[in-house]
């Protein structure tokens, strides 16, 4: 048993676990931030509550060390997140129109901040499950308004609190596989996930769900299938075989998909496949790239492409828009981001983790929802990243101490704190 003794004049070690325990206050503030994230963050009048909470969780932080000191490890994530925003921030200086560019670059720095202090939060004694079951009551909310908006009024693409349908699309799906990553041994959850997938399906009728399918299934072949359970054979599967299954689903959607021919979805997968969905984005992202090529190195700057390309708007795709307005520097930083989550993954998956396996599963979804649509600039994409930031960031630590994932005990990014012991 660990026990505090002195180590000098005045000071004592601390247990593991008092640096652990959850602090009532912080894991509160925690959980009202996720819920106002999904809830609040499009309504009028509201919407500056995420910021109000975060002041709140940082008032939350102060607390606790007074109480106990805060523990942190070094995670080469945050560096790069802190990195490409600081560099957005700076983009403000060659904006073409600066103070709609300081504006989002303000707003991209304080959604960045609520992912760290979540992330920080989850190394000082904050429960993944805490964020779970709030993104829980935050998705079943959002999925009962879609459901009522979807049966009562008619509508083809139900918006929920979002106020866009695909914006309602990705927080229910990406919560899906949220909850299977910080609850993973939940039946219930494991249901509860599935719903949330279907009623995304049924009432947004947004064809990136396509993506999401994909994803999914891949960890229900995992769940059932012992060919991919086997961790090398499995993540070679996952990363040659991707792009060409979801070419196949659109090449020949049509086919396959045709008994389903009423949902919303179907119809406008239809319509991609015949051309006449495509047509204004198709547009855009060659707009993108031609804005992109009149300043390829820095970019134009932050939210720039509106003021800089031909159509008034964003590009509809994540890759494009951030080479037009951050240019090659920007696109590296940002997707090194994921490049680095990517490998911790496939070293979990060579460990035979399945956390590994959800996070690689968010992150392919991620990436290729990316071809149709910005996310550089939603908060919960921070959120998300941060939190994929965590729970990956044990797998290369128990490979360089030449763990494994079934030998370990530890709590997949639990920071290791040295204790003295009595």
């Amino acid at each position: 048993m660990i026990t505090p003794r002195p180590v000098g004049a005045g000071s004592t070690t601390i247990p593991r676990a008092a640096l652990r325990a959850p602090d009532l206050f912080l894991t509160a503030t925690v959980a009202a931030f996720i819920l106002a994230t999904f809830l609040v963050s499009a309504v009028p009048g509201l919407s500056r509550l995420p910021h109000l909470i975060i002041g709140l969780m940082i008032v939350g932080f102060i607390i606790r060390s007074i109480r106990i000191p805060l523990t942190f490890a070094f995670d080469g994530v945050a560096p790069l997140a802190v990195a490409f925003v600081a560099y957005a921030f700076a983009s403000v200086l060659w904006s073409t129109d600066q103070s709609s560019a300081l504006v989002s670059a303000i707003g991209l720095t304080v959604d960045l901040m609520g992912a760290l202090l979540i992330w920080a939060a989850l190394q000082n004694g904050v429960k993944g499950a805490v964020i779970a079951y709030s993104a829980a009551v935050g998705a079943g909310i959002q999925a009962l308004v879609a459901l009522t908006e979807y049966l009562s009024s008619g509508t083809s693409r139900a918006q929920g609190l979002t106020g866009n349908a695909n914006s309602l699309a990705i927080q229910l799906s990406l919560t899906a596989f949220l909850l299977l990553l910080l609850l993973p041994r939940d039946r219930w959850i494991k249901v509860f996930a599935f719903a949330l997938i279907i009623v995304a399906t049924i009432t947004t009728g947004t064809r990136k769900l396509v993506f999401v399918w994909f994803s999914y299934i891949l960890l229900l072949l995992h769940e059932v299938s012992p060919m991919f359970r086997r961790p090398s054979f499995g993540a070679a599967v996952v990363l040659l075989l991707s792009p060409l299954a979801v070419w196949a689903s659109l090449t020949y959607g049509q086919t396959l998909l045709s008994p389903f021919e009423e949902v919303t979805l179907i119809q406008r997968l239809e319509g991609t496949l015949e051309g006449r969905e495509t047509r204004k984005r198709s547009g855009l992202m060659e707009d993108a790239l031609a804005v992109w090529q009149r300043k390829p190195v820095f970019g134009h700057g932050v939210d720039q492409y509106r003021f800089s390309g031909s159509y008034t708007t964003y590009s509809h795709n994540n890759y494009t828009e951030v080479l037009a307005n951050f240019g090659v520097v920007g696109i590296l930083v940002f997707y090194g981001i994921y490049l680095v989550l990517a490998v911790r993954s496939l070293i979990g998956i060579s460990q035979g983790s399945r956390t590994a396996w959800v996070i690689l599963a968010i992150l392919i979804s991620i990436v290729l929802m990316d071809l149709a649509r910005v996310s550089y600039s939603s908060r919960m994409t921070w959120i998300f990243i941060m939190i994929m930031a965590f729970y990956s960031s044990g797998f290369t630590i128990r490979r360089m101490s030449g763990n494994s994932v079934g030998k370990s005990t530890a709590e997949p990014g639990t920071a290791v704190v040295p204790v003295r012991n009595a």
